[in-house]
């Protein structure tokens, strides 16, 4: 058996410039992780005496105010939620997480189906990539092309597709049985709710 020590001495050996890279490579990801832990604990002593100077109110103030930001989001989805089931109109809703489509009308539920909403993500356009968001919140639908495509505003499309295959960026993914189904009720301004 080989001593650890003479293997690490052979692969220095043998491939010094490999070995150096790594070597940099590690310097400087252990330099980074040290300018960003400084950073924060920068950060960190700013907050301290920005509080410190505040008035207690101040203080439950901005304590407040970080909590709705963060609440912001979930308040407008919920508020979408509740707009979609006591609306009157037609409308499609679309829960993003458990990927189900409802297409609705008076709280009564017409025709549910099986969607996948893409992530994320980037899409090549030209000479440049644009980035495109996963669909959240009130979109409508612009255009019905075919029976196979459907526009929404924000640039979200609805296709039929092969679940084999990835789903596009910022769209929804359907199956074509589904999308025949509903096809004739999408209409030009049809309000689709994400949540």
């Amino acid at each position: 058996m080989i001593p650890v020590e003479a293997g690490w001495k052979a692969v220095w050996r043998e491939h010094p410039r490999i070995m150096r890279v790594l070597v940099w490579s590690f310097v400087g990801a252990l330099s980074a992780s040290l300018a960003l832990a400084w950073r924060a604990a920068e950060y960190r002593r700013e907050i301290a005496a920005l509080r410190a100077g505040m008035s207690g109110i101040e203080q439950v103030k901005a304590d407040l105010a970080l909590a709705s930001d963060a609440k912001r989001l979930q308040v407008t989805m919920a508020l979408a939620v509740r707009q979609a089931r006591t609306s009157g109109d037609l409308h499609l809703s679309i829960s993003v997480d458990s990927g189900v489509l409802h297409l609705e009308q008076r709280g009564a539920v017409l025709r549910s189906a099986a969607v996948e909403v893409g992530a994320d993500g980037w899409e090549r356009a030209a000479a440049d990539s644009i980035p495109i968001a996963s669909p959240r919140g009130v979109r409508r639908v612009e255009e019905v092309l075919g029976d196979s495509l459907v526009v929404l505003s924000g640039g979200a499309t609805m296709y039929r597709g092969e679940s084999s295959l990835p789903v596009r960026a910022g769209s929804v993914r359907i199956g074509a049985a589904d999308l025949r189904s509903i096809l004739p009720n999408l209409k030009a301004g049809l309000p689709v709710y994400f949540y």
